[in-house]
């Protein structure tokens, strides 16, 4: 396979029954289903995308971990495994093919990039010296629709969440990383897309295309001259003159946090938002913490209590699960009450 693929190297994009012939010429006794797996792999390989073309089709894979030359980790339905391995000449090719129609690069000046490769998938990219044994490629792929939220909690805290809704309750959804607090998201705002104005501000674009009302906004950061970059908090205030019946911000993890507190007391009711964080007491904390960096100034705690109605636990188990922990009411005076909580849902 490797003499066929630097034969077409040159060869900006062959055509497959070109690749074909050279899989006759090269070996002619091969049966014909070994043929076609060959000339499949070599396609992808010149595609750039290589040893991850099969490993691309599974939708139950939802992140790819790549850790330099060799075993390439998969996630399915929450559980690592390995799945082939990939050389280094590889991992570079596909580093150029994931960045090139982005218009973005990666290098020693500029070690880390992080992009969205379209509306299903998030791309990191690490290289060295930052990255040790790298490059290190990890993206991240979004389910295709939207799943119904009966499918994600038990009928009771489905029922508490759909009232949360209904009463335009402002609500943070928390948890640590990869336990599903965007799909949740995404199947709170369905029930209100359809019929509802909602502006979407995301660092990296993550939630699914939904009512035509929906406007999505997302962050950018500056080119190589330090200009054009454009902040989360920018696209915060952007937001509020954008008529929003629902302001969503995908994830607070920044000064955004203080634009987005301004805007819960200006009256915008039924908002929505995700932080990472372990525990309901520690969502506050470092949601004021990051509010104060952003700016805002005073009792900030009580400021947030007075605003934020509700907070969504998400936890993922053992085995992957991924699960509605809990739901909790947040008091006036920053107090904590459990409204329901141990649920079996899988994000």
């Amino acid at each position: 396979m490797e003499e066929i693929h630097e034969r077409f190297l040159p060869t900006p994009a062959p055509q497959p029954r070109e690749v074909a012939d050279a899989v006759d010429t090269a070996a002619p006794l091969l049966e014909r289903s070994h043929a076609a797996d060959l000339v499949s792999e070599v396609l992808a390989r010149l595609a750039g995308i290589g040893p991850l073309a099969e490993i691309w089709t599974d939708d139950e894979v939802t992140e790819v971990m790549i850790n330099g030359p060799g075993p390439i980790v998969v996630e399915r339905r929450g559980c690592l495994s390995t799945a082939g391995r990939i050389s280094a000449a590889e991992v570079h090719r596909l580093v150029e093919y994931l960045l090139g129609p982005t218009g973005r690069r990666v290098d020693r000046r500029l070690p880390m990039v992080d992009v969205r490769l379209d509306d299903r998938t998030r791309c990191h990219i690490a290289v060295p010296p930052v990255a040790v044994d790298g490059p290190y490629i990890t993206l991240r792929r979004f389910p295709a629709g939207v799943r119904r939220l009966d499918a994600l909690a038990g009928p009771r805290v489905a029922a508490q969440l759909d009232q949360l809704i209904a009463a335009r309750a402002n609500v943070m959804v928390f948890g640590p990383t990869s336990t599903g607090k965007t799909s949740l998201l995404a199947s709170l705002l369905a029930t209100v897309a359809e019929r509802e104005r909602l502006v979407v501000v995301e660092e990296a674009a993550e939630l699914p295309r939904l009512g035509v009302g929906t406007a999505r906004l997302e962050g950018q950061p500056p080119n190589v001259d330090g200009v054009g970059g454009v902040t989360m908090a920018e696209l915060v205030a952007a937001a509020l003159r954008m008529r929003p019946d629902r302001l969503v911000v995908g994830e607070v993890r920044g000064p955004e946090a203080a634009a987005l507190l301004q805007a819960l007391t200006t009256g915008h009711r039924g908002s929505l938002s995700t932080l990472h964080a372990d525990d309901p007491a520690h969502a506050l904390w470092r949601f004021e913490q990051l509010a104060r960096a952003g700016g805002a100034v005073g009792d900030v705690g009580a400021h947030i209590a007075s605003v934020l109605d509700g907070l969504v636990h998400m936890s993922r188990g053992v085995g992957g699960r991924r699960t509605v922990a809990a739901i909790y009411d947040v008091r006036d005076d920053g107090s904590l009450e459990e409204a329901a909580g141990c649920v079996e849902a899988t994000c």
